[in-house]
């Protein structure tokens, strides 16, 4: 194994705390009444929402942490990462640990953890703004710009790109083919 790509544990210390030992503690303590979803249905949505939040996650730590040195955000990234899951949105770190979150939610019938997930929510939001999206700004410019138009911060299908809410569309003359000249 390559020294860039070697396991460090610093970067997997956030989110596991997060989204793994915070509920585990929350859901054996502060157990809640079913939810009203049925317990056949809560079941299966639960693994569903921790399985995708946890590949997000997962996805996340790799392409930032552990493919460049950027231990814990005390140096800026060496590139912008625009590939996987922030590919889909700015924000899967978080969003990902939030699904995750949500889901264990389902499974351990914890109230106290839909708490959790939404204090969660708020924490990344307020340093997502106010922190990380400034400071790539100033990193990288106007290649983050476009990419923060093109890519949604939160909820995929949201971002105001081409053909997105917030940017007017080409009139449709515009987009016809051009004939193709003449030879005289």
């Amino acid at each position: 194994m390559d020294r860039g790509r070697r396991l460090r544990a610093g970067p997997l210390l956030i989110p596991l705390t997060v989204a793994g030992i915070v509920p585990g503690v929350l859901g054996l303590w502060l157990p809640g009444p079913r939810p009203p979803l049925a317990r056949w249905l809560s079941l299966p949505a639960g693994v569903v929402l921790v399985l995708l939040g946890a590949w997000m996650t997962a996805d996340a730590v790799d392409r930032v942490y552990l493919r460049q040195p950027t231990p814990l955000g005390d140096r800026p990234p060496r590139y912008l990462v625009r590939s996987g899951w922030y590919a889909v949105v700015r924000n899967p770190m978080a969003a990902g640990m939030t699904l995750v979150l949500a889901g264990e939610t389902l499974l351990w019938s914890a109230p106290g953890i839909a708490l959790w997930a939404a204090f969660v929510l708020a924490v990344s939001w307020t340093t997502g703004r106010r922190v990380e999206e400034p400071g790539l700004a100033a990193t990288f410019g106007a290649e983050y710009d476009a990419y923060r138009r093109a890519v949604p911060a939160w909820i995929p299908g949201t971002a105001a790109g081409p053909g997105r809410r917030g940017v007017r569309k080409q009139p449709r003359a515009s987009l016809r083919r051009r004939p193709e000249p003449t030879e005289e």
